[in-house]
């Protein structure tokens, strides 16, 4: 009996040594190993926006911050998840919009910065988002300098800096644009011109391409009758309306950024609208409203009016905006809107905050459903946006349910034309980031 007690007493030792041993192995595991590791995330869309609030351009800027901000409400989460939003005031000057670029940049970590208006002040912002590596979209201003250019641009009387931005894209329409719609102008109204415009980059290469423009496709019936340059900002025009009326033209082109106001009740007041035809480089539509009746009859360019047969979206959307904010959309709200959700687009697409492949899911992409109409996408080229080109006339409206708007009363035929020459872009598409 007691030979054989003791193998079944033995097995019994080893199994309790074994259960212990499993058990502490349990316990030193729990206590000892590195706990699994977490699903991974996808960090927030940080979007950084700068505006001029204050200075010069402080009437049309937070107009700009209205498209914007509509637009990423509308358009909704970015790679799963509602985006972060920080503002700064530009104050229209320099040295404040790139302490706000910098502060957004390094304080905040935004993936995005989204500029708004004045050429010089959006540059500037470009070459900080450049040296930190941060996709930046410029929707509101009209520089061809601003346009991925990769080599000097010689126009008539001025000539365009290369100024490559790799990381900026920009999605309104730029002075090539406008001064080819500028035919169909010339077309309607006259082939003698005067060109009154602010004497920097933007109201430079305006006048520049336009003639250039005029030019080609009018030959000698196209005349230049005379050309005024008031500085940047100025508010007494009665000199160079005098000289326009003077000089006896069909058709007074101007471009005058934050004082077409001022220009247009001074030009009423003298009599220039009676005796020739008032075009506007562009639809700045804050200042056609504080017009009033002064204002009709003026024609300018725009890619967008709330009033378009052919798109229905544009209708829908300024109902919305009106409702929202209490006005009516145009520039620099709408082309603001249109730029921000195809930057948002271009995110998704890339399913990355990674700026080089958000940056390249930039290049070539198409909104199809943008409130321009047809066709709307950005060149890889260039980084520039290809939009539709509306020759507008500033109406009274005759349904009470229909604002005052901008008429459509010409198009642009063949908008994919109108671009900065191959041999002067930037090559984007090419370059190595």
């Amino acid at each position: 009996m007691e030979k054989k007690a003791i193998p079944k007493m033995g097995a019994i030792i080893i199994a309790v040594v074994i259960v212990v041993a499993v058990v502490v192995g349990i316990v030193v595991y729990y206590y000892t190993a590195a706990p699994p590791a977490a699903p991974a995330t996808q960090e927030v869309l940080r979007i950084g926006i700068i505006y001029p609030k204050t200075g010069i351009y402080s009437s049309i800027g937070p107009q700009c911050l209205d498209g914007i901000l509509m637009a990423i409400e509308d358009y909704g989460p970015v790679l799963g998840a509602k985006p972060e939003v920080y503002i700064r005031d530009s104050g229209t000057e320099m040295s404040k919009a790139v302490a706000a670029a910098k502060e957004l940049i390094t304080q905040y970590h935004v993936h995005i910065i989204i500029g708004a208006i004045n050429t010089p002040i959006n540059n500037a912002i470009a070459t900080v988002c450049d040296e930190y590596r941060v996709p930046f979209l410029y929707p509101s201003g009209g520089s061809i300098f601003m346009s991925g250019i990769g080599k000097d641009l010689p126009l008539p009387d001025w000539t365009v800096k290369a100024n490559p931005h790799p990381f900026m894209f920009y999605t309104w329409l730029n002075s090539i644009q406008r001064a080819y719609a500028c035919i169909e102008v010339a077309k309607m109204y006259g082939t003698r011109w005067y060109f009154i415009a602010s004497d920097y980059d933007h109201g430079r290469e305006a006048v520049g391409y336009a003639k250039l423009v005029l030019q080609e496709k009018f030959g000698d019936e196209f005349v230049n009758v005379g050309e005024s340059w008031p500085v940047q900002g100025e508010v007494d025009y009665t000199s160079a309306i005098a000289k326009a009326m003077a000089a006896k033209p069909d058709v007074v082109y101007v471009c005058v950024p934050g004082r077409f106001v001022q220009f247009q009740k001074q030009a009423h007041e003298a009599g220039l609208d009676k005796v020739a035809h008032i075009h506007w480089s562009y639809t700045e539509d804050p200042s056609i409203w504080a017009l009033g009746e002064v204002g009709y009859g003026v024609t300018a360019i725009t890619d967008y009016t709330v009033v378009n047969p052919e798109v229905p979206q544009a209708w829908d959307f300024a109902k919305r905006f009106h409702e929202k904010y209490g006005y009516w959309p145009g520039w620099p709200s709408a082309p603001a809107y249109a730029g921000t959700i195809v930057f948002l687009m271009a995110v998704d697409k890339a399913g990355s905050l990674d700026p080089v492949k958000i940056m390249r899911a930039v290049e070539g992409i198409s909104n199809p459903n943008s409130i321009t109409g047809q066709p709307y996408y950005i060149r890889a080229c260039d980084h520039k946006s290809i939009q539709p080109l509306y020759i507008v006339e500033w109406v009274k409206s005759d349904n009470p349910d229909v604002p005052d708007h901008w008429k459509i009363i010409g198009k642009c035929p063949n908008p994919e034309d109108a671009h900065l020459p191959d041999e002067y872009c930037a090559g984007y598409d090419k370059m190595s980031y």
